[in-house]
């Protein structure tokens, strides 16, 4: 044979060779690598489990006391929001005239929730501001969007009482 052939022979039986190490030998050490590598990340977040068990329970903590400083409290906004305005209707002079059921609206193209509170308050202009007053800033139930004010006159008494209709909004 002539040194050109043996030279193809040489070269194509050493491929054959790294093809057959490849397939049986170092396919495997590479595949066992990747599962070894993908162990000790495991062991990693398992060994960082208690860890991030801590730091959520003192973000919890910290959500549970922003929730408190909001004046909200339990899972329904509806309750939480005619139990507020019960509690503010005790303490000033005004009485709860109508609380209409939530009106949800969704929003296609910001994917957002709109639910809105409809609400009839009556009493004296003084305290009702106190109450609107008191929704804006000291409980964190949404924005008010809306308030009416109108007068009316009973007929049958011939006595004159002031009405607040209020629209309350929340994004969710």
């Amino acid at each position: 044979m002539k040194q050109k052939t043996k030279n193809i022979v040489l070269i194509a039986g050493l491929l054959c060779i790294l093809f057959i190490a490849y397939r049986f030998g170092f396919s495997k050490t590479f595949a066992i690598q990747s599962e070894v590598a993908k162990l000790e990340h495991e062991k990693e977040t398992y060994l960082a489990a208690p860890m991030q068990l801590a730091a959520l329970t003192k973000k919890e903590k910290q959500l549970d006391a922003i929730l408190a400083k909001n004046n909200v409290e339990g899972s329904s906004l509806q309750h939480n929001l005619l139990k507020t305005l019960n509690t503010l209707s005790n303490t000033s002079n005004i009485k709860i005239i109508a609380f209409e059921e939530p009106h949800n609206y969704s929003n296609e193209i910001t994917k957002e929730d709109i639910i809105t509170y409809d609400f009839i308050l009556q009493g004296d202009y003084k305290s009702l501001i106190e109450i609107l007053y008191a929704l804006e800033q000291h409980y964190s139930f949404g924005n008010i969007a809306q308030v009416h004010f109108e007068k009316k006159k009973n007929f049958r008494t011939g006595t004159r009482y002031l009405q607040c209709r209020i629209l309350l909004q929340r994004l969710n």
